[in-house]
């Protein structure tokens, strides 16, 4: 396990258990995307672009790992979903292509601003074996158990104790639902498998609609 300097450790604590049911409101949503941008550790640790990710999609953390620059289309301000990085006795970190679920492989519209972002860290971009959008600092795969708790101790440094990665997913779904979309809208977008065996079997996991997008647009 590789050692962190002080600079990078905060002298802020957890404090009670987090809660993962719960979902952000807009406007800490916001604030914590905002909190990011300003964050010196969460610079570091490359995780200011990742966690706008995680705001702006509610994808699952192991597809953020995963995510390989070839599956985005920014001039169509599209991503393709599906595949995670996983880790294997004998064998370590690795990208899985077949997702969590038979739903997961998916394309979505980003919001605006996310793309703005992409197409900006595009410039900047050092290559790395897997063609990932977001590998470690040190230019490998991300190990989602360690970038979860690395995002929990950035939402705890932001005033949200109670929060994990896992939020951000709950977010989107409950922003989705309040503001009409359908809950095959819904599902398509995150990539749920459905209660329904035959929803999942005969609906298909085609492009979801571009209001999905439009309204997880940040600060909006």
């Amino acid at each position: 396990m590789s050692r962190r300097s002080s600079a990078e450790v905060r002298t802020t604590k957890p404090k009670g258990t987090r809660d993962t049911e719960r979902a952000f409101t807009t406007a800490e949503r916001d604030a914590v995307v905002a909190y990011a941008d300003t964050d010196s550790i969460a610079a570091r640790r490359d995780l200011v672009d990742f966690v706008a990710f995680l705001a702006g999609t509610g994808a699952r953390i192991g597809e953020v790992c995963a995510l390989r620059w070839s599956a985005l289309h920014l001039g169509d301000g599209a991503a393709q979903l599906g595949p995670v990085v996983v880790r294997e006795t004998g064998v370590g970190l690795h990208i899985q292509d077949e997702g969590k679920t038979g739903a997961s492989t998916r394309t979505i519209k980003l919001p605006a601003d996310l793309l703005a972002r992409l197409l900006a860290r595009q410039v900047d971009a050092v290559e790395n074996e897997w063609d990932v959008v977001f590998p470690s600092p040190r230019g490998r795969l991300r190990d989602p158990s360690n970038t979860s708790h690395d995002v929990a101790d950035l939402l705890t440094a932001a005033g949200h104790e109670w929060a994990t990665a896992h939020t951000f997913r709950h977010t989107v779904a409950t922003l989705l639902d309040l503001a009409g979309l359908s809950a095959r809208e819904i599902a398509n977008y995150l990539g749920h498998a459905r209660a329904s065996m035959t929803q999942d079997v005969y609906m298909s996991r085609r492009t979801v609609s571009d209001r999905a997008a439009d309204l997880l647009l940040i600060g909006q």
